[in-house]
């Protein structure tokens, strides 16, 4: 009986590329916080939809813990194609805020951390609960009205008037005149890079990051709503994007999904910045 040939080596297909969440506690300062206790999770489902069709599998959950200063080693080893999500307002400056807000996120001062702050930092000058001020480069990115833009003071405590309070727009700082007849707004934004410098001792990371947050909860999961139905493009193109979210009716009383910010009679968008490419098919 004469041998089987051995069959040839199945040629496995390459690893797809991975996306990762990168989440904060959403806990009090007092409690041990455990791994499921994140933030942002419904955003951060929006936001990732598309990303298995640009070719993305998911990786895993990432918690930042508060105060927890883990080495960059102690992290997964993320490859070049990979992408880190932040579907959350980052705090870049929430401890050492001049005014503190009512809310702050705490920041774990993590060697990964370091590393996404330092990217945001090109952005953002000043960025707590209660304001938001630009740096120059990001300034550059704006079509028109910079001194409206680059500094805004937000509501805290919910208007009687709006269920979406705690995210609107309080004031322009810089402007010298004060606009009472504009309709309730707040801002979000997005970044995207295609690696994260190192700062200090700690070295870059050769992978994407991706952040697109609101000034709250409810802002930030139907911004990135938008981002997900209106701009996926977005999410592979490198680049800084503010906008205007402009709210014409109140947010429904306890809604079954998000898709009422799609209605154009509920929320226009208003965007601030240049004009991000698609990227080449």
């Amino acid at each position: 009986m004469k041998p089987r040939p051995t069959p040839a080596p199945q040629k496995l297909p390459s690893a797809r590329p991975r996306f990762y969440r990168i989440t904060y506690s959403n806990c009090g300062p007092e409690d041990d916080a455990k791994l499921f206790q994140g933030r942002d999770g419904l955003a951060f489902n929006e936001l990732t939809a598309p990303l298995p069709a640009l070719g993305y599998d998911f990786g895993t959950t990432i918690h930042f813990y508060s105060d927890d200063q883990r080495a960059l080693g102690t992290f997964p080893a993320f490859q070049p194609a990979d992408l880190l999500v932040l579907p959350t307002r980052p705090p870049l400056t929430d401890r050492e805020c001049l005014i503190p807000p009512r809310k702050i996120i705490r920041n774990s001062r993590n060697e990964l951390e370091k590393l996404i702050f330092r990217r945001l930092f090109k952005y953002f000058a000043y960025c707590t609960r209660k304001h938001v001020q630009l740096t120059a480069e990001a300034q550059k990115f704006l079509l028109t009205d910079v001194d409206r833009w680059k500094f805004i003071e937000f509501f805290e405590n919910h208007r009687q008037d709006h269920p979406l309070g705690t995210a609107l727009i309080q004031k322009h700082p810089l402007l010298r005149k004060k606009h009472h007849d504009r309709p309730p707004s707040t801002v979000a934004f997005l970044v995207r890079s295609e690696a994260l410098a190192g700062v200090d001792n700690t070295p870059g990371v050769k992978c994407g990051f991706l952040a697109s947050f609101g000034m709250d909860g409810y802002s930030t999961l139907i911004w990135n709503h938008l981002v997900r139905t209106r701009y996926p493009h977005w999410l592979a193109t490198p680049g800084f994007v503010m906008a205007e979210l402009i709210f014409k009716q109140p947010i429904p009383t306890r809604p079954l999904t998000i898709e009422f910010a799609a209605d154009p009679a509920f929320l226009e968008v208003n965007l601030l910045t240049k004009p991000v490419p698609a990227p080449p098919l």
